[in-house]
């Protein structure tokens, strides 16, 4: 008679990922992408400490992987015991500071090969050291942001009546958390800002410089294929100088979320999407009608510029008002005993790069390897009906200038 054998339950077979072999889940770790690495770290106990402890040979592999083109970021360290989590989460701003040091370039008409350095030219070195300081500096102005909205009401609410309106009127009670913790927003933020460093206050500065130009309101954006600029009185005129002053909406959102947007549309999503060239400018315009009662694809398609109304005045005037406050600290602190105003400025880099470019054309060197060509830099909104009515008067004025040049003399 023929035993039968019993068949193991196949639920008895299942092991989880946490108890794999070490030498599979390094494979594992070292196949991942910077993000999906720092998530998978904090997981279980096990998996951080086997990533913390073989970092020397995981933190290589996942910064070839996650920018396999960026061959100065990935050049080996001179010591294994240079890799750590630190070095890892430091390839974000880095990376952040390449791409906006680069595509700077594409930002200005004209003069592309002049206000811009490739993000393989190790000339630009420096400046790609000072702009993700102030990547840096971006992020933990974001992180109070979000450590205040992780609190408890009861932590931020100033008094047990405030408490009370959550019951009597809800509406008031919104409004007044919301307010206060802008408030404490601010409070933190600027103690952060006096306590920092000049040095890095002006590399903030010289940062925002830069990313402000990614911003473009050019005629070029005309049609409603583009969305306007909603956020502020003026719909996009000056938008670039109101966004690096603090004046603009758009700078307590940046303010608020952080180099993550730009990290999203720069690299981590695919460029080849079309959405992806939107992202920022959608999430930017979602996040300034919030929870309003109006709908936003009406709003923009009936959008009239001279029309321009604000869909929460009272709490975009907060939001305005305190991130003005916030880069007027940063301004005082960075120019605070400082001679030379040149500083903040990236021209001085691209001046000097304009002239290291020429020379090795001369000594005819090969241009530098073109990396970051394929990132969607730019958030586009559409141009102001102003100054695309400027635009088309003074063409029109050009052309019968070129057509009647006796005209024009007289």
């Amino acid at each position: 008679m023929v035993r039968m054998r019993h068949s193991p339950d196949r639920h008895s077979l299942r092991i989880s990922f946490n108890d794999l072999p070490d030498d599979v889940l390094i494979i594992v770790c070292s196949q991942c992408q910077l993000d999906e690495l720092l998530a998978l770290r904090l997981t279980t106990f096990r998996i951080r400490n086997l990533i913390d402890h073989h970092l020397a040979t995981i933190a290589p592999a996942v910064g070839r992987s996650s920018l396999p083109l960026a061959g100065l970021l990935n050049a080996p360290l001179p010591n294994r015991s240079c890799y750590t989590i630190e070095w890892l989460k430091a390839l974000i701003p880095r990376q952040l500071a390449a791409i906006l040091v680069d595509r700077h370039r594409s930002s200005v008409d004209g003069t592309q090969l002049r206000y811009g350095i490739p993000a393989e030219d190790p000339f630009g070195e420096e400046l790609r050291e000072r702009v993700a300081n102030g990547w840096c500096v971006l992020r933990r102005l974001s992180r109070i942001s979000e450590q205040v909205y992780d609190l408890d009401p009861r932590l931020v609410l100033k008094s047990s009546t405030d408490l009370a309106w959550k019951v009597v009127n809800p509406a008031r009670f919104k409004f007044e958390l919301f307010r206060q913790r802008e408030d404490l927003v601010l409070t933190r933020r600027l103690a952060y800002v006096e306590e920092l460093p000049s040095h890095l206050a002006r590399d903030y500065r010289l940062m925002f410089m830069l990313l402000s130009s990614a911003f473009r309101t050019s005629v070029s954006n005309y049609g409603d294929d583009y969305k306007p600029w909603v956020f502020d009185w003026g719909c996009g005129i000056d938008g670039q100088r109101l966004l690096r002053r603090g004046n603009s909406w758009l700078t307590w959102f940046l303010l608020n979320e952080g180099p993550d947007l730009f990290w999203q549309q720069w690299q981590m999503l695919p460029a080849d999407e079309p959405n992806t060239k939107n992202y920022i400018r959608d999430r930017s315009i979602e996040t300034w009608f919030g929870k309003n009662k109006a709908d936003p694809e009406d709003f923009i398609r009936q959008f009239l510029a001279k029309e321009w109304e604000d869909v929460n005045e009272k709490w975009h005037n907060i939001q305005r008002d305190h991130a003005q406050k916030v880069h007027r600290a940063m301004e005082e602190k960075a120019t605070k005993g400082m001679t030379d105003f040149a500083s903040t400025s990236p021209i001085v880099y691209f001046t000097q790069y304009a002239e290291v470019r020429r020379q090795r054309e001369l000594s005819g060197l090969p241009p530098v390897a073109e990396t970051l060509s394929h990132v969607p830099f730019h958030i586009d909104f559409r141009c102001p009906e102003e100054l695309f009515q400027k635009f088309c008067a003074l063409r029109q004025e050009k052309a019968s200038a070129i057509a009647n040049p006796s005209t024009a003399r007289n």
